[in-house]
């Protein structure tokens, strides 16, 4: 399953012979919409439903998905052949009357719903036992193995075994959808069976665990508590907000010594207890959820401008896709995947264990916008690289006469090591702008130790989205200012080097630097993290042409 959602764009533009276009519309409208609704996923994970049959509803919706996807291979609608061998007009609107819509609308479903529970159950639900006082040390033998568990040690050495053990069956299932996807090599009614098959078979395995697994703990949701703040500031928005300024709801216990601000001053009103009005949950807050509020919307503009991450992300797995796609080669697609998802692991170590230690002892404060502009750079490093491979690829097949031809694929075009480097900065970026947007939202995001990766996918969701507008402007213009398209109905008749260069001709990447650092923790309370005066800055960066 691991390589097989990523090679849809294969799928769509080998087996049903649909457009350029069409296909990269569907697969970013697919990965984009699936990383957005994560955050209403938390949202019924933490009020209702709980991780267990969050994680049991998203399987059996993936497994469907997965089975509908199985029988919307071209086979079965065009007398067993393996391609559809209409034109791409026509294989479009037979693919409508295919049940892969259907299929894509469960995936979406399924595949925003599993990921977070997941995480969760694996590494924060299971149960341990807890050392009692005054515990002596214990020694433990398994098989052959001989441990000594420190006092208070057992609960942390549970926990890194279950860490462990899931790290191994994680690269066992990638091992095997490597497997099948090299086995099924032009059976993609095999490739999404064997997927779904194994949905079931960790199913399966998942409620065989239910005894190991703590009661289900349902609580208020941190994001609902700002969405009734934002609520009853709306519905109090004719108040005066001075003449009750002594009417607060200052809610309970230490949380009565908070105080309002004069920031975003129009918040407050969510604060005031009107005397002759039903002050229910969503008409008043208290001073601290109001405060708390004030946090989130104050990352908001700053997280705006992670959303060319997630334009810039989405090319791996539409063009990129498509470029290495169009050489045949003795090197598969699932190689140059595998190298992006090295290169991730890589640099993130690489990062943490060099220079992050080195700037600390330099006694520099480190920071996520560092972090988040060296993986910004990756980004158009990559594409600079894509753009001149495309260029390299055009030349070579326009030497043999076939800059025309729609279906050429000829073997060895071009060395396919050419590509690598391109995969290479895609992963690089990964690592280190993803990891550090994540790092980002765990500072200021409300219970951030949880939300922090919800709210990275959600914003690389966002700009997955938006590429496909971006993409439609790109090809206005084109034929606007030069007569042709620059995405044509294949990437032979497509000018994706054009497209490369053109997004970001001059992008500012911000950085931020902490001048000052105060004692007082910030969202989330759990993780007290300390307070930061966060200045931006803007460092211009010019495209090579």
């Amino acid at each position: 399953m691991a390589f097989v959602q990523p090679n849809l764009m294969t799928f769509l533009t080998d087996f049903w012979n649909l457009k350029l276009k069409e296909a990269t519309t569907i697969v970013n409208l697919y990965e984009g919409l699936k990383d957005m609704l994560e955050v209403n996923v938390v949202v019924c994970i933490d009020a209702w439903l709980g991780y267990r049959w969050m994680l049991i509803l998203s399987s059996v919706l993936y497994t469907a998905g997965l089975g509908l996807l199985a029988f919307s291979v071209p086979q079965y609608f065009f007398k067993n052949e393996q391609v559809c061998p209409a034109e791409k007009v026509h294989c479009f609107k037979k693919l409508i009357h295919t049940p892969f819509w259907e299929g894509l609308a469960l995936l979406v479903a399924g595949g925003a719903t599993q990921g977070f529970p997941l995480d969760s159950l694996s590494f924060k639900q299971t149960k341990v036992v807890k050392a009692p006082e005054h515990y002596e040390a214990t020694r433990i033998k398994v098989r052959c193995f001989k441990f000594k568990v420190k006092p208070g040690g057992w609960p942390q050495f549970q926990q890194k075994f279950i860490r462990w053990l899931c790290y191994g069956f994680l690269k066992l299932g990638i091992l095997m959808s490597v497997y099948g996807f090299v086995f099924a090599k032009h059976n993609w009614h095999l490739r999404f069976l064997i997927s779904a098959v194994s949905i079931v078979i960790g199913l399966l395995w998942f409620l065989c665990g239910f005894p190991f697994y703590g009661p289900r703990r349902l609580q208020p949701s941190p994001l609902l508590t700002r969405l009734r703040a934002l609520i009853a500031a709306m519905r109090k928005r004719h108040l005066n907000y001075q003449e009750y300024s002594e009417q607060l709801h200052r809610g309970y216990g230490d949380d009565q010594n908070q105080h309002l601000t004069d920031h975003l001053e129009w918040l407050n009103k969510a604060a005031v207890e009107e005397p002759a009005a039903d002050n229910g949950r969503w008409r008043v807050c208290s001073v601290k959820e109001v405060e708390e509020t004030k946090i989130l919307l104050n990352i908001f503009p700053m997280s705006m401008t992670f959303i060319v991450y997630g334009m810039v992300k989405s090319l791996g797995n539409t063009f990129f896709t498509e470029q290495v796609n169009s050489v045949r080669g003795a090197i598969p697609t699932i190689v140059f995947q595998m190298i992006q998802e090295l290169s991730k692991s890589a640099v993130k170590t690489v990062f943490k264990f060099v220079f992050e230690k080195r700037i600390r002892r330099m006694k520099r404060q480190y920071t996520d916008g560092m972090k988040i502009g060296i993986g910004m750079l990756a980004s158009i490093i990559c594409s600079a690289v894509a753009s001149s491979v495309e260029s390299k690829r055009l030349k070579a097949l326009s030497k043999k006469g076939l800059s025309h031809d729609p279906n050429t694929k000829i073997p060895y075009l071009i060395s396919p090591f050419w590509f690598v480097l391109q995969f290479f900065f895609l992963g690089a970026m990964d690592g280190l702008a993803g990891d550090g947007i994540q790092d980002f939202f765990g500072h200021y995001a409300p219970d951030s130790r949880r939300y922090g990766p919800v709210f990275t996918r959600s914003v690389t969701g966002f700009g997955t989205v938006l590429n496909i507008a971006f993409i439609a402007i790109l090809d206005c213009y084109s034929k606007s200012r030069h007569d042709a398209s620059w995405l044509g109905d294949s990437i032979n008749q497509s000018r994706l080097d054009f497209i490369y260069r053109t997004p970001e001709e001059q992008e500012e990447i911000p950085f931020l630097e902490v001048k000052q650092e105060e004692e007082a923790p910030l969202g989330d309370q759990q993780n007290q993290q300390g307070q930061a005066d966060v200045q931006l800055q803007k460092i211009s960066l010019h495209w090579p042409r």
